[in-house]
């Protein structure tokens, strides 16, 4: 109770006084991975609230003005803000691919920015298998990756994951898939080549949290996830 009553004295006192504010600064930004060609949500947590007007008899909080945001200088969507002050937007799929930073801009013309706070992936590669000299050959028939469950892991320390590709040509998948993470950055980005459709991969994650989820692509359709498990420090 506490809490949502100091977060409602601050968004009046933001309401009543938009203009002396400076943009609150990004503190962090949910999943800090996007891929290229796929639309994503993104979720920034703030420092400060946003002005806002409230409508005590629909219970609803509205910003003041149009906050503008821009990920490597492009303008992007913003869906809203939720009740604990963060802020959602949507980072479009044609987004320039690398780290990109992210730009907080107020009606009053000031601004925060992240620098570098958004890493934009690569599309995945096509479930194809791999000849010697490294070209790949027609895709294959596969349904679906396999990620063996995943236990609690420590930051900064790698840990193995084992992938199992599914499909009638899952054991010809000599090919690679993108790996990327809900929270922070994992590392590497892209696997090795499978071996009769598995793959054991050494991987690290730099963020510590609960509910972290990897997530496997492979092809325009192949998506798996990874059960939730915990990073600590």
């Amino acid at each position: 109770m506490l809490r949502k009553t100091f977060l409602l004295s601050a968004l009046l006192l933001s309401a009543c006084e938009p203009s002396s504010s400076p943009a609150p600064n990004i503190v962090s930004i949910e999943p800090e991975e996007v891929m290229r060609g796929e639309a994503a949500t993104i979720a920034l947590e703030l420092d400060a609230p946003l002005p806002v007007k409230i409508d005590y008899g629909k219970k609803t909080a509205t910003l003041l003005g149009t906050p503008t945001l821009r990920i490597g200088g492009q303008e992007v969507a913003i869906q809203g803000l939720e009740q604990d002050g963060t802020l959602l937007a949507t980072a479009p799929a044609n987004l320039t691919e690398g780290l990109q930073d992210v730009q907080l801009e107020l009606g009053d013309g000031s601004e925060s920015i992240r620098e570098q706070g958004l890493t934009v992936l690569p599309p995945p590669p096509a479930p194809a298998p791999m000849s010697d000299g490294g070209i790949a050959g027609p895709p294959l028939d596969l349904t679906g990756i396999q990620i063996d469950p995943i236990p609690d892991q420590v930051r900064d320390v790698p840990f193995v994951i084992t992938l199992r590709a599914e499909g009638p040509e899952a054991a010809a998948f000599t090919g690679q898939v993108l790996i990327s993470t809900n929270k922070g950055h994992v590392t590497p980005n892209m696997s090795g080549a499978f071996t009769q459709g598995v793959r054991r991969e050494q991987v690290v994650l730099d963020k510590q949290g609960g509910n972290i989820i990897l997530t496997i692509r492979v092809g325009d359709s192949v998506v798996a996830q990874s059960n939730p498990f915990k990073v600590s420090k």
